[in-house]
């Protein structure tokens, strides 16, 4: 069984936690898309802020809804590696 180590190191950019939530959702690993998102949130102004707390608490709670957040989210949070530096 693969052990979830998380993205904790405060180096990952946000560019790096993007494709990591695309792999989490690949894989169905809503943990990890969780962990993604808390990151994300942490780091990113509202009204991304608010929407990545919501993907966080729909990864426990549904994750299909979680998974359509995401590929809806992940453009607004890109956006910011390539334009709000």
């Amino acid at each position: 069984m693969q052990q979830h180590t998380g993205m904790k190191d405060a180096n990952v950019t946000i560019g790096e936690l993007c494709v990591g939530g695309d792999w989490a959702c690949a894989h169905g690993d809503f943990g990890g898309l969780r962990d993604v998102a808390e990151q994300l949130a942490e780091r990113v102004p509202e009204p991304a802020h608010q929407m990545l707390v919501e993907l966080a608490d729909a990864c426990l709670a549904d994750p299909t809804r979680a998974g359509e957040l995401w590929y809806e989210l992940k453009p607004v949070v890109a956006r910011r590696v390539f334009f709000d530096r």
